[in-house]
């Protein structure tokens, strides 16, 4: 899951104004230790299709990485406003200043509330996974 330290760092990305048209601001990466945060995000993943040994190579040589909170609220189960699930966005700077970005689901939605790990390659996934722990949860419950 992500720590509290790594979590004090999970940020919206603000904006600028240039010529009266809004603008993202340049993505930071101030993580330091890209390869292990990397390791540790893959490791804790409990998903069987998380990203596997190739990506984690590509992180290993990363120079930095910054998480982000995506500001979209998740689904939990409907009337119980006990479980939640969140989404991180963790993106890597590359060796060859390209970016690559993982997408963390945290949630509790499992029977015996446990919280869980997921991580996916992409936002969407992330997302779909989330409803499908959520109708599963619904339709036992």
């Amino acid at each position: 899951m992500t720590d509290q330290h790594e979590a004090a760092a999970a940020t919206v990305a603000e904006t600028f104004t240039v010529l009266d048209i809004e603008v993202p601001a340049p993505r930071g990466y101030p993580g330091q230790d890209s390869s292990r945060h990397a390791r540790r995000l893959l490791g804790r993943a409990e998903n069987a299709d998380r990203p596997g040994e190739d990506i984690l190579r590509l992180l290993l040589g990363a120079r930095g990485y910054g998480i982000e909170r995506l500001p979209e609220p998740r689904s939990a189960v409907p009337g119980e406003r006990r479980r939640w699930c969140s989404v991180y966005e963790h993106a890597f700077l590359l060796a060859d200043d390209s970016e690559l970005c993982l997408y963390e689901l945290e949630h509790d939605l499992t029977p015996d509330r446990r919280l869980v790990c997921e991580v996916y390659r992409d936002e969407v996934a992330a997302g779909r996974a989330a409803r499908r722990h959520a109708h599963a949860l619904a339709a036992a419950g």
